[in-house]
């Protein structure tokens, strides 16, 4: 700390030799130590003395070098120098006291130094504090040995004060034949802040489902109720909590540890004093406990892009879960596709996490070695075939639980597989039944006492458990207040941080930036050869190569359909952990995607039409409704990506306003070849609409005499403000519908 403290308070120093008529610097050991001149000010020198202080120098180191200041003419600062006080608070009030009251009447400059060397030793002390935090959480760490006491809370910093408690969850799902066949019978149970807690059991005993029911996860109906802190779950109680599923679904092109600050930097307000670096310090300490610090800086991954292994993906989950600060986290499998030294390592870390700072981590895990059996406080097990209790209490008790109900754990057999063995259905020896009816006899009644207590215990809301995150982090700087939202971040912080990740995948994928940039000039070199010159032509073809472009620019958007496909999922499983909303995502994909489309667009039209030979004076028509009509597309292609499951149905799906919209286009089906019955279609189009005002506009600009002739042939009709309407009020509906549809279809069914 002392190090960390003295580099900080280095740029302190500097602040104060850039002042006017700055004494001679003496470098002492290369710590630089002021020769203040007799006609220094008091400030100065107790500013001297306290800033040698603080960055740990000796007192009778400060009195040599006094002596050796002498020698120059310098006044002798007070024997013994300044002590650093224990807290930097204090040291801050100190500092300023002294620099108030000696000094009353200061200059100009002296007030600006003052300022300056206030905040660097603001700095210093919010550095102090947090790289203090990291430090000891690290050596905290190896303290962590399962044992009770091993950790203690830290009521400075700790957080979590939330209790949860469930009564009387059960679970159906309804067969084919309409008979309703149980997965979870009912359980209570309650966890209390601080609690690592293990749900146990054999495959299909329902600890998942009850995961799911407790996280607020679960979309199927099911029966009982959940409680936070002795009251009902609210909109706020996603906020409070995180969710760490198996499947580890994430962005291929990033890194490690841009994947982990993402989502800790969007579910707390960070404090104001709280700086870039030291939350890539925290974040490297968070990879270091769960054993990914080697591959912080490597890619995730996927089957087109080398990354980490699975196994490293399903720690970058847990990582991502635990760097929420969340009040209570939920875990399916963390530990499963591990080594048994790496499920070790990050067991002992979740228990650092549920000890220190009063989280409650509650963790759905299959068959946990003795080593990470040892770790849990509390032990939730169910038997299979229906999901029923056999044990809800303490892990460390089940041994003598076991024997109580007369079958002793063998002397050489690990307990929890010994548990297993005598609770898992159709086994040789299996005691399933048994132990389901020794619960009911001897536990059950006791477990719901408990629960009928604890529901009549009102604690802390969710708004006062926040508020009181705030206070903790104010240690660090000024946090806002805190909001009735679910979301933890303002949207501004949201958009900037979904943006910046946009930009980033966009620009790593090169191969699809490239691609693009690459297709508009082939596009424009097929359509351009088609139609070289064809600007000295007669009217009518020219209209068709109006018509071509105008084709061409409304489907080339369905390329962004696959990927917004693609994104869904992850997009889905990160608004479910009120990350950020739906708008924060669809802005900057918007943004960006149209920028790079407007960018492969322009190149397209401006190859053609240097090709086709046409009067310049017709391009900046040509691009702007051409770009609006584009526009008005995509989102139309965007709105099928967000009703379809797939890319199969997503084409299904689109296959009828292509055909309303690209058939009615005001050319090959035009005003006065269209029935009068379907007139109407033509009205709606945005392609003919488009393609009218094209022709009309390009008349107009150029006094093209043989486009003129043609109008009339076709019918045209121009009505720039009713085009425009039209075709933004496509892009309304369609941004509309598809937010909505990003809302309420295709979620995570569990």
């Amino acid at each position: 700390s002392s190090q960390s403290i003295s580099q900080v308070n280095s740029a302190a120093w500097k602040v104060f030799f850039r002042m006017p008529c700055h004494p001679q610097v003496v470098d002492h050991g290369g710590l630089p130590l002021p020769a203040v001149a007799a006609k220094s000010s008091p400030a100065r020198l107790e500013v001297s003395r306290c800033l040698q202080a603080a960055a740990g120098l000796p007192a009778s180191a400060q009195s040599s070098r006094n002596g050796s200041e002498a020698e120059t003419g310098s006044v002798t600062p007070k024997a013994g120098g300044c002590s650093l006080p224990k807290s930097p608070s204090i040291m801050q009030a100190a500092i300023r006291q002294r620099l108030g009251s000696e000094v009353p009447q200061v200059s100009e400059a002296c007030s600006s130094m003052k300022r300056q060397i206030s905040a660097a030793i603001s700095d210093a002390s919010v550095g102090f504090l947090y790289r203090r935090e990291i430090v000891g959480t690290d050596r905290h760490l190896d303290q962590v040995t399962g044992e009770p006491g091993d950790i203690m809370r830290d009521d400075k910093l700790a957080y979590g004060d939330s209790a949860l408690t469930f009564e009387d969850v059960s679970f159906c799902v309804k067969e084919r034949n309409g008979e309703e066949r149980p997965i979870l019978e009912p359980v209570s149970g309650h966890f209390e802040p601080g609690t690592l807690v293990a749900l146990m059991g054999p495959s299909g005993c329902g600890k998942t489902s009850l995961l799911d029911i407790l996280a607020d996860k679960k979309c199927a109906p099911y029966s009982g109720s959940i409680h936070l802190n002795g009251r009902p779950r609210d909109t706020l109680f996603r906020r409070l909590t995180s969710y760490v599923p198996q499947d580890d679904i994430m962005f291929a092109n990033l890194t490690v540890k841009e994947t982990v600050m993402f989502h800790a930097a969007l579910k707390n307000e960070v404090p104001s004093g709280v700086t870039g670096e030291m939350l890539e310090e925290a974040t490297q300490f968070r990879l270091s406990a769960v054993g990914l610090e080697e591959v912080q800086d490597s890619f995730i991954g996927s089957a087109s892009v080398r990354g980490i292994s699975g196994g490293q993906r399903r720690r970058v989950s847990l990582a991502c879960g635990l760097a929420r600060a969340a009040q209570i986290i939920f875990l399916d499998e963390p530990t499963s596709g591990l080594s048994a030294t790496d499920a070790e390592k990050c067991t002992r870390f979740m228990r650092l996490v549920a000890k220190k700072y009063g989280v409650t981590i509650i963790v759905a895990i299959h068959q946990p070695r003795p080593e990470v059996a040892q770790l849990f406080d509390h032990l939730l097990l169910l038997t299979a075939k229906p999901g029923r209790v056999v044990y809800n209490g303490s892990l460390r008790e089940a041994p003598q639980y076991w024997s109580d109900a007369g079958y002793s754990v063998p002397e050489f057999a690990t307990p929890t597989d010994y548990f297993l063995d005598t609770i898992t259905p159709d086994v040789p020896d299996s005691q399933s039944d048994y132990f389901v009816a020794y619960y009911k006899a001897h536990q059950e009644m006791a477990v719901s006492m408990a629960v009928k207590v604890e529901l009549a215990n009102q604690r802390k809301t969710a708004l006062q458990l926040l508020e009181e995150r705030r206070e903790n982090l104010l240690h660090f700087g000024h946090v806002p207040a805190v909001r009735n939202s679910v979301f933890g971040v303002r949207f501004r912080k949201q958009l900037v941080e979904v943006f910046w990740r946009q930009l980033v995948l966009n620009l790593r994928d090169q191969q699809g930036f490239y691609t693009e940039l690459l297709i508009g000039v082939v596009k424009a070199l097929v359509v351009g050869m088609a139609y070289i010159g064809i600007g000295k032509q007669d009217g009518y073809s020219q209209l068709s190569f109006f018509f071509m472009i105008v084709t061409t620019c409304a489907l080339d958007g369905i390329k962004v359909m696959p990927r917004a496909i693609e994104e869904r999922t992850i997009i889905k499983l990160e608004a479910s952990e009120a990350l950020y909303s739906d708008w924060a995502y669809i802005i900057p994909f918007t943004v960006i995607n149209s920028v790079i489309s407007f960018s492969g667009n322009t190149i397209f039209l401006v190859l053609v039409f240097v090709m086709s030979q046409l009067d310049w004076k017709a391009f900046p028509v040509l691009w702007w409704w051409s770009s609006l009509l584009f526009v008005s597309m995509e989102s139309l292609f965007l709105m099928v990506a967000a009703i379809a499951k797939d890319g199969t149905a997503a084409q299904i799906l689109l296959v009828p306003f292509i055909m309303i919209f690209l058939i009615y286009n005001g050319f090959t089906v035009s005003r006065n070849s269209v029935p009068s019955f379907m007139a109407w279609a033509l009205d709606i189009s945005p392609v003919a609409r488009a393609m009218e005002e094209v022709v009309f506009s390009i008349q107009d600009v150029t006094g093209n005499t043989a486009i003129k002739t043609t109008e009339q042939v076709f019918g045209f009709q121009s009505n720039q403000t009713s085009s425009m309407g039209v075709i933004i009020g496509w892009l309304i509906v369609f941004r509309l519908v598809q937010i909505t549809c990003l809302r309420m279809l295709n979620n995570i069914q569990r």
